[in-house]
């Protein structure tokens, strides 16, 4: 009977322990955890090397990853547990803060030819944990098109939730900035379409981490659906577009992507040691004849 009581208390811990276990692994930014999520904040930390010295983005939340969360909560003035709890997220993040789009913002035509300036507002929460501005305060700037939305039949004598007569659709995704610089510059690529009906989506929030270290790391970001999808709690992420629509015209010229930028100086040394070889081995024939 002890053995049984013994057998069914330890089968009772195990248990607990694999629950215990699978919630930290559910979280994904655990201490001891490995994920996606920790490369992320890994990739963020190595921002600043008096934070994260080490730099090592291996995806397991191990002691370095804890020491250097403990010391960006000292900068942060929390409490230095190295553990990824909400007010060290509201540290790195831009959580409470609120973006809006200033300009273009509707009615403009833009000249893809000629230098663009993207500008927005930011609005920062009325209390804050902390006196400085987010450790990672990034923001996705990108071009969508409004287009009409069909919407289904609503059946005799039902009622059905009201249908938007359009909506906006991602087209580019133009450049991931610092949210607190409030203006980006930028030319229209020669992919973008002349149309009338463009609106720009300025977006903040943790959920841009993994897309920011894809685009840090390869080098662009796969366009081939929303990227920030509106299905998102706004904790995760947030968002303002352009009130209406704004007009994209002008020739389209086509860009060369791999045209060789030509250093006239080391073109002249090449030649220059070709020479001088030429010449020594005219010397070397001579002395041999």
């Amino acid at each position: 009977m002890i053995k049984k009581i013994s057998f069914l208390f330890l089968l009772s811990l195990i248990i607990t322990l694999v629950g215990f276990s699978y919630i930290a692994d559910a979280r994904g930014v655990a201490i001891g955890s490995r994920s996606d999520e920790v490369k992320d904040i890994q990739e963020i930390l190595k921002e600043d090397s008096n934070i994260y010295p080490e730099g090592y983005v291996t995806g397991y939340y191990g002691p370095l990853t804890e020491k250097a969360i403990e010391k960006l909560q000292k900068k942060c003035g929390l409490p230095e547990t190295g553990e990824l709890d909400d007010a060290t997220e509201k540290c790195i993040y831009p959580i409470n803060y609120k973006v809006k789009v200033v300009s273009p913002n509707g009615g403009e035509i833009l000249d893809r030819n000629t230098i663009q300036t993207i500008k927005w507002e930011v609005t920062e929460p009325d209390v804050t944990i902390q006196s400085i501005k987010p450790f990672w305060p990034k923001a996705s700037i990108d071009l969508f098109k409004r287009v009409a939305t069909v919407c289904p039949t609503c059946p005799e004598g039902t009622v059905c939730a009201p249908c938007p007569t359009e909506q906006s659709v991602f087209v580019k995704h133009i450049a991931t900035v610092n949210l607190f610089d409030k203006s980006y510059s930028w030319k229209v690529k020669s992919d973008v379409f002349n149309s009338k009906d463009y609106v720009i989506r300025i977006s903040i929030g943790k959920n841009m981490a993994p897309l920011w270290r894809w685009e840090k790391n390869q080098g662009n970001i796969p366009a081939t659906s929303e990227i920030w999808p509106n299905s998102l709690p706004s904790s995760l992420i947030n968002w303002d577009e352009s009130d209406k629509v704004f007009e994209i015209a002008g020739e389209i010229k086509p860009e060369c992507p791999t045209c060789p930028v030509c250093d006239t100086q080391k073109i002249e040394s090449v030649i220059s040691i070709l020479q001088n070889m030429i010449a020594e081995l005219q010397k070397a024939i001579a002395l041999l004849k």
